[in-house]
């Protein structure tokens, strides 16, 4: 009705359920398995869920251009659409070590690009140790980061817990 969805399936018995959960459950293990993995657990409004993902695909398009062997990095997606959760990895296919240039292309590019839509850079899975670099100029409002560096310091007040992998340094 509203013009944004275009195709879908819906199960019509627990059969069919299992079938749909068993291929999701599938994405990672399958992408693992291809290369190595960058991983961005993002959330978006559902207009702009997709678009995350056909624009990285034109970064990675305009960087490195089809030879017609295989791709350099390629960029899929699964997540809960009706909660605008979207796991978009990108795959270096046959090399499982970091990509410095492919994560240039990536980093900050996909954080940067969540905020501006009114996306956040966490969802389900959390902060995680990789992006507590962005979180403090990316917050959607520094006052829920300065809410968590207090919490934090409640229960850690010499720093000795984790120290710099969820929250960014005082000083950043």
């Amino acid at each position: 009705e509203g013009g944004m969805l275009e195709d879908g399936v819906l199960a019509s018995d627990l059969g069919q359920v299992q079938e749909m959960w068993d291929v999701r459950e599938g994405c990672n293990p399958a992408a693992r398995d291809h290369g190595y993995n960058y991983k961005y657990d993002l959330s978006l409004p559902l207009r702009q869920y997709y678009d995350v993902v056909e624009e990285v695909r034109r970064r990675l398009a305009e960087r490195f251009p089809s030879d017609g062997g295989t791709p350099r990095a390629v960029a899929v997606n699964w997540g809960h659409v009706i909660d605008g959760n979207i796991h978009l990895n990108v795959v270096t296919p046959g090399r499982f070590e970091e990509d410095p240039e492919v994560l240039s292309i990536l980093e900050p590019f996909v954080f940067e690009y969540t905020k501006k839509q009114g996306g956040s850079i966490s969802a389900e899975h959390g902060l995680g140790r990789c992006k507590n670099q962005y979180l403090g100029q990316l917050a959607k409002d520094p006052r829920s980061l300065m809410a968590m560096r207090s919490i934090k310091d409640i229960f850690d007040p010499n720093g000795i817990m984790n120290p710099g992998k969820y929250l960014p340094s005082a000083s950043a």
